[in-house]
């Protein structure tokens, strides 16, 4: 394969949810290429033990050092020259400790182009820029830009909505440099939305006239208190059916049981699943902790989502709820047992809940066509 058509998508996280947007752009590069092109996904920290291993770090420390990491994340927004210096300084000097490019050039060969997917990548686009000399682009998959996102050695930036758009800009990146695109997602939201939300219900087997709220806390089921938000929706006047995915927290699974059979419509509980997809399109209301991308997919579906404060969790995290709240397509609590209220209040006004829905269209709906449009603004760059 030549060099100009090899398109390496680089990440640094061991998150799942992070590593789906990555994941996403490689396989429709790699299914509807027709072979022209060759993708290359790389998680960095699998080139580099000594990286590896202080993210491991970062992440215990996001969630038991939370006032240190919203003070650094103030910082990253503040554009801060002192602490980016020192940030980008320390990672390049860790990536130039493990041999970062002659693993690369030892697996890999040398790219066409670059198509970067996190901050981490985003600090040392000067060094792949003096490495390969190839184009770097990269694609925000946060709700919220930071000075790690921005760096002057990059070509072209993917957005997920025009608000971000306007962010990025204010870090003085002309607008002819941002392209919005959505969200890079799993195929299944592109391929729900041409069935029936009737036809899934049915598939679904759950009730297809009641009101559905749709809950999910994670992979590992820890980040939201199901239990409060469960009794919480019980004590609503209005009908509802719920859908709840516990993840891998089977003891809140377990604990649930007691709280389905007092309750006066059905409760549908589910462990780890696959068809996310599925359940947020049957569903009209979303509630789930702040991540960037259960958000992402949330919107670009047209659900409004409630987000509700995790129990440990990072500051951007707090920020992307800000972000839902401030632009209308959806709420933000603070505690679970609030969770009741805020959907009754969404689902009395016809008008509210509209709004939200319109408004979260208008933020997703680019997500669902993500894929192609950037492939096709790579295939441009090529």
């Amino acid at each position: 394969m030549k060099r100009e058509r090899s398109i390496w998508i680089l990440f640094s996280s061991r998150k799942g949810g992070h590593t789906y947007p990555s994941r996403a752009l490689y396989d429709y590069i790699k299914n509807f290429s027709s072979n022209h092109f060759s993708p290359e996904i790389i998680n960095l920290l699998d080139l580099s033990p000594i990286v590896s291993f202080i993210d491991k770090l970062g992440r215990y420390g996001d969630l038991k050092l939370q006032w240190l990491y919203k003070s650094s994340y103030q910082n990253l927004e503040q554009e801060n020259q002192l602490f980016l210096g020192s940030y980008r300084l320390a990672e390049g000097l860790l990536f130039n400790q493990s041999k970062i490019y002659e693993k690369l050039l030892s697996r890999f060969g040398k790219p066409g182009i670059i198509v970067s997917l996190q901050p981490e990548v985003n600090v040392i686009a000067h060094q792949f820029k003096n490495w390969f000399a190839v184009p770097i682009h990269t694609v925000i998959i946060d709700l919220a830009v930071h000075g790690l996102w921005v760096n002057r050695w990059i070509d072209h930036y993917y957005v997920a909505n025009e608000p971000l758009k306007k962010a990025l800009s204010k870090y003085r990146i002309r607008t002819e440099k941002i392209t919005v695109t959505g969200m890079p997602l799993r195929t299944g939201f592109s391929r729900v939305v041409k069935s029936s939300i009737k036809q899934v219900k049915k598939h679904l087997n759950i009730a297809p006239d009641l009101p559905t709220i749709f809950i999910m806390g994670g992979l590992l089921g820890t980040m939201i208190d199901f239990h409060a938000a469960i009794q919480s929706i019980m004590e609503m006047e209005l009908p509802y059916q719920l859908l709840v995915v516990f993840g891998k927290n089977e003891e809140a699974r377990t604990k649930a049981e007691t709280l389905k059979q007092k309750s006066r419509y059905p409760i549908h509980s589910y462990g780890t699943v696959s068809n996310v997809d599925e359940m947020m399109w049957v569903s009209d209301v979303v509630v789930s902790k702040p991540g960037s991308v259960t958000i992402a997919e949330a919107l670009s579906l047209g659900k409004p989502m409630v987000v509700i404060t995790p129990r440990a969790g990072s500051a951007q995290e707090h920020r992307f709820a800000t972000f839902l709240k401030e632009n209308g397509a959806g709420d933000w609590i603070g505690d679970a047992k609030d969770l009741g209220a805020v959907v009754s209040r969404i689902f009395k006004s016809k008008g509210t809940y509209e709004s939200m829905s319109k408004k979260a269209y208008e933020l997703g709906h680019h997500s669902l066509k993500a894929t192609e449009t950037i492939f096709n603004e790579i295939r441009k760059a090529l």
